[in-house]
């Protein structure tokens, strides 16, 4: 895992293709411009043990994990609440940060660039903004194909998965009601967020 600066994040997305087939950043936020993108929110489990499963769920919904090839987790925004709850998250995330050889401090690398050997480390540090309710983007990316979705985890305590095309977002709409995570349409202000259809 590297632990990168809000620059250092904005610079990796900005390598992308300029095209609809992946994702974009306009410097503060994710989105699809494909004309077939939609999103689905999803409400937290309402049993805490149930977030592990998740997180790992949702990290690679729609994929085999062994097609992992690595994420980006950038968190952009956080504070919303109170210090006192928000401190346990910010000492685990430095402390995980130290743990890959990353000194860097909570505020200095709201960015976290995993390998494709990190999907473990990517899905523990997935749940750390939906514990401390931070809003936070988290892109996985695989061995083959392009982006089919990202994340984004909401501080209000649900998450959206924007999808690039209609296929995959059928795909995983039925993938979730599977598993009983009852997924809604992704509400307007969401999709005027993500979707920036051309």
């Amino acid at each position: 895992m590297r632990a990168l600066g809000n620059a250092e994040v904005k610079d990796w997305f900005a390598g992308f293709t300029d095209s609809s087939e992946y994702v974009h950043c306009d410097g503060s936020q994710l989105f699809f411009t494909h004309p077939e993108a939609d999103c689905i929110d999803l409400e937290y489990p309402t049993k805490l043990e149930r977030l592990p499963f998740f997180a790992r769920f949702l990290a690679t919904v729609g994929y085999d994990p062994h097609n992992f090839s690595g994420a980006m987790l950038w968190l952009t925004e956080w504070g919303v609440w109170n210090f006192a709850d928000e401190a346990p998250g910010y000492h685990i995330i430095e402390a995980m940060n130290r743990a890959a050889g990353q000194n860097a401090s909570f505020e200095v690398a709201p960015g976290h660039l995993f390998r494709a050997d990190e999907l473990t480390d990517a899905i523990a540090m997935l749940i750390q903004p939906m514990t401390f309710g931070w809003d936070a983007y988290f892109l996985p990316r695989w061995s083959y194909g392009t982006d089919e979705f990202f994340l984004h985890v909401s501080h209000d305590s649900f998450i959206s998965i924007v999808t690039r095309t209609a296929a995959f977002h059928n795909q995983v709409f039925e993938l979730v009601k599977q598993v009983d995570l009852s997924p809604q349409k992704c509400h307007e202000r969401q999709k005027t967020r993500f979707l920036h259809k051309s």
